[in-house]
C-alpha cells in the first residue's frame, strides 16, 4: 500500500516539473516570467492596444518626453503661437515728403530800364537806387556813382555820417534786413569795420572809418539784378 502512493506521489511529481519546463522554455533568457506580461514603462492602455510605437502617447502629453502638450483645437498648450503657414507681406510704404517747400524768391530791388553810366561829385547821381538804399540822415555825399551792364546796375557812395560807426551799420541792417538781406562781418583794416550784406546774386559791401571829428566816413559798393532774387 505504500509503495502504491510513493508511485502516485512519483508520477504527479513529474507531471509539475514537465509543466514547470515548458513555460521556462518559453522565456527568453535575461527576462523573468513576469516581465512578460508587465506594462511597458511610460506607456498607457491605448497606446499599448492601439497598435502605436511605446512611449508615443506620453510623447503627445508630456512636453519632457521630447514632443509639445496640444489643445483640442491644435494649439501648443504652453501658449506659444503655432508656426505660421507663410510670410505676410506687407504693402509697400507710400514715400514721406522730402521736405518742405521752397519760398519764392524776393522781388528785384531794380528794374528795367537801367540807368546810364553815370558819376557824380557831392551829390546823388541820376540813377543811383536812394529810395532802396538811403542814406542816414545828415550824411554829406562825397560821391557816388552808377554803372549798368546785363541786367545789372552797380552803384558806389563815398559820404560822411554825423555818427558812430556802429550808428551807421547798424542804419544799413535796419534798411537791408527787411528786404532779405542776411548781413556778416569780413576782414578789414585797423580801426574799420566792413560788413557784407546778401541775398541771391545781389549784395552790398559797407566800409565804416571814424573821422578827425568823431564822424563816420562810410564807401557803399553794391551789386543789384533785375531777374527776381538775382
Amino acid at each position: 500500500m505504500i509503495a502504491k502512493r510513493l508511485v502516485i506521489a512519483g508520477v504527479g511529481l513529474a507531471a509539475v516539473l514537465g509543466g514547470t519546463a515548458v513555460v521556462l522554455d518559453q522565456v527568453t533568457p535575461g527576462q523573468s516570467a513576469d516581465s512578460r506580461f508587465a506594462p511597458v514603462a511610460g506607456s498607457s492602455p491605448s497606446a499599448a492596444g492601439s497598435g502605436a510605437e511605446p512611449g508615443a502617447a506620453d510623447a503627445a502629453t508630456h512636453p519632457d518626453a521630447g514632443g509639445a502638450a496640444a489643445t483640442p483645437t491644435g494649439e501648443p498648450a504652453d501658449g506659444s503661437a503655432p508656426a505660421p503657414a507663410g510670410r505676410e507681406v506687407l504693402p509697400p510704404a507710400s514715400p514721406s515728403p522730402s521736405g518742405l517747400p521752397m519760398p519764392p524768391p524776393p522781388a528785384p530791388l531794380i528794374s528795367l530800364p537801367l540807368p546810364a553810366t553815370a558819376s557824380a561829385q557831392g551829390k546823388i547821381v541820376d540813377g543811383f537806387p536812394a529810395d532802396v538804399i538811403p542814406f542816414p540822415d545828415g550824411t554829406v555825399v562825397v560821391s557816388t556813382g552808377v554803372s549798368s551792364a546785363d541786367g545789372s546796375l552797380q552803384i558806389a557812395a563815398d559820404a560822411i555820417a554825423p555818427s558812430s560807426q556802429d550808428s551807421v551799420v547798424g542804419h544799413f541792417q535796419q534798411i537791408l534786413g527787411p528786404l532779405k538781406f542776411w548781413s556778416e562781418p569780413v576782414p578789414a583794416a585797423e580801426g574799420q569795420q566792413s560788413m557784407r550784406f546778401s541775398r541771391g546774386n545781389d549784395s552790398v559791401t559797407l566800409t565804416t572809418s571814424t573821422t578827425g571829428t568823431g564822424s563816420t566816413r562810410f564807401m557803399l559798393l553794391a551789386n543789384l539784378h533785375v531777374a527776381a532774387g538775382g
